[in-house]
Order: C-alpha cells, then sequence, then structure tokens
C-alpha cells in the first residue's frame, strides 16, 4: 500500500493537531479544577457572610436588650437616687438644733458626706 504525498500531509497535520490538543487538553483540565477550587471558595465566602449576617443580628438584638436593660436600671438608680437625696434633706432638717422633730434620726448624720 502506498501513501500519496496528500495522504502524508495529512497525516503530518493529524499529528500536529494531536500534539497540540494535549497541551491544551491539560490546561483544560487545570481550569477544571481552579474553577472547583474558585467555586468552593465562593461556596465557603457565602457561607461565612451568612454566619457573620447573622451574628451582627444577634449582636443587634442583644445589644438592644442590654440597652432596654441598662435604660431600666438607670431608671431605678434616679429614683433611689431621688429617695436618697429626700432622706438626706430630712435628716439634715431633723438634725439641726430649733427642729423638735418627733422622730430620731436613725443611721446618723449623713450631710457630712
Amino acid at each position: 500500500m502506498m501513501f500519496s504525498l496528500a495522504e502524508a500531509l495529512l497525516f503530518a497535520a493529524l499529528v500536529a493537531t494531536t500534539a497540540c490538543l494535549v497541551p491544551m487538553y491539560m490546561r483544560l483540565k487545570r481550569l477544571d479544577r481552579y474553577h472547583a477550587q474558585y467555586r468552593d471558595m465562593v461556596d465557603w465566602s457565602a457561607s461565612a457572610l451568612v454566619g457573620a449576617s447573622n451574628a451582627v443580628q444577634s449582636f443587634a438584638q442583644d445589644g438592644r436588650v442590654v440597652l432596654e436593660d441598662l435604660s431600666r436600671e438607670i431608671e431605678c438608680a434616679k429614683v433611689a437616687l431621688a429617695e436618697l437625696k429626700a432622706e438626706r434633706i430630712r435628716l439634715a432638717n431633723a438634725a439641726q438644733p430649733g427642729n423638735a422633730s418627733p422622730e430620731p434620726a436613725v443611721g446618723g448624720n449623713l450631710t457630712s458626706a
């Protein structure tokens, strides 16, 4: 069987094409691996962002609760402070010599503070 010049030329072109396709195929496989890694990183980033979003929402909700509790405690402290000031004034008035007070001063003199 004899090969013609055209068949030899076509065979050489086939070998050259195959030689060029093998590295291209290897590059495509490597690109596919990179794509899979990139997809995994994007998925991981998305789940991390969801976790961060949930943490921020929880932090905001907990902060709101703490702020409300703190506000209530401040109001209670203001009431207690007003009661202490009123009691101090009452005791100071009772301790002055010219006031006849039927109640004895309990707790000592609070005006010296």
